[in-house]
């Protein structure tokens, strides 16, 4: 079947007309996890907890049999199922077998996991030929493999709603992307009742470039970042938004901290997450400064800022989203509490 837009998409769900089967591709999760939670708000509340299922591909539950036999049962109350599949790329793309041998035991720290072959796939791809009409299946993923007949089969027969984010070729293709992000960017602070200046739109999107994760992660901050304020001026973004600098100084979370400054703290935090550091790591070095410099340049701030830090780390092991459980922590340590005072 051809792409369908978002439009399309938002016409199946506001109809309740949904396909049997769709596909959710691209690198925007946030927009594809956005897009399945409305898919599933079409299911009456109260009958939701017999109607959908929701799966994690090639982990317990979540293999190929299992996701069509999801498919397949019966409606209980209502009058459709629907079954997402998340990390879908796992069956569409899945690891080489080389490569899958190095590094299933340790991927994101998931036990389970498992690797589709040929003959493990057949039921569902009898299944995308000849699906269930009282079912709809969602398979949420973020990379697909065309080559591979199970992908070829998905592409054939489901409605495709591209998640690709900003990336997009040639000059036309650009330019749609950039006035979506821009759209998207309106709404999305709307939904927070703030406006922003066309110049700081425009560099927000610049910074961003291609990458969405990075323009969703800008957003998040600037909205801490002007946290009381209702317009987002160009110098905020200029503060506080990414750039594509690397980290050079592993103190810099600290020092901008001690300096009480709040948007060099952000994006030092930023860098150091992006390059790979631990959370968890930050978190520590924040703790030994707060212990050994704070301590001896301003008593009075220790105590709050350990219970911030506390409040943090055990968050952080709730599997809280430790980005903005992170920022929250920064924001708060270098003067500006947040309402309520909860990481």
């Amino acid at each position: 079947m051809p792409a369908i837009t978002l439009a399309a998409l938002q016409k199946h769900i506001d109809t309740k007309r949904l396909a049997p089967l769709y596909l959710l591709l691209g690198e925007d999760v946030k927009l594809a996890q956005r897009l399945a939670d409305a898919i599933e708000a079409t299911v009456d509340e109260a009958d939701r907890a017999f109607a959908i299922d929701r799966l994690y591909a090639l982990d317990e539950g979540g293999s190929p049999v299992d996701i069509v036999a999801s498919a397949r049962g019966l409606p209980m109350l209502g009058d459709r199922r629907i079954v997402v599949v998340l990390r879908a790329e796992r069956l569409l793309k899945p690891k080489r077998a080389g490569k899958a041998s190095a590094e299933s035991a340790a991927d994101e720290g998931e036990e389970g996991q498992g690797e589709s072959t040929a003959a493990d796939t057949e039921a569902l791809e009898a299944y995308v030929a000849d699906p269930s009409q009282s079912s709809t299946v969602v398979l949420v993923a973020t990379e697909a493999d065309k080559s591979r007949r199970l992908t070829k089969r998905v592409l054939e027969h489901a409605q495709v709603v591209d998640c690709g984010g900003l990336s997009a070729t040639g000059p036309a293709g650009r330019r749609e992307a950039r006035g979506a992000a821009a759209q998207w960017l309106r709404d999305e602070l709307a939904r927070s009742g703030k406006a922003i200046e066309p110049g700081a739109l425009n560099l927000l999107v610049d910074r961003a470039g291609s990458d969405i994760t990075r323009l969703r992660g800008d957003v998040e901050r600037l909205l801490l970042y002007t946290e009381g304020r209702q317009k987002i001026s160009t110098e905020d973004v200029d503060e506080v938004a990414s750039t594509q600098a690397t980290v050079d100084d592993d103190w810099a979370v600290v020092n901008a901290i001690g300096e009480g400054d709040t948007a060099r703290a952000l994006r030092a935090t930023m860098d150091r997450l992006e390059s790979g550091d631990s959370p968890h790591a930050i978190v520590g070095q924040i703790r030994w400064w707060v212990s050994n410099r704070l301590a001896a340049s301003d008593a009075a701030r220790v105590k709050p800022a350990i219970d911030a830090i506390l409040r943090t780390d055990l968050a952080l092991k709730s599997s809280g989203d430790e980005r903005l459980l992170l920022e929250r922590l920064v924001v708060e340590l270098t003067g500006r509490r947040l309402t309520g005072g909860r990481a």
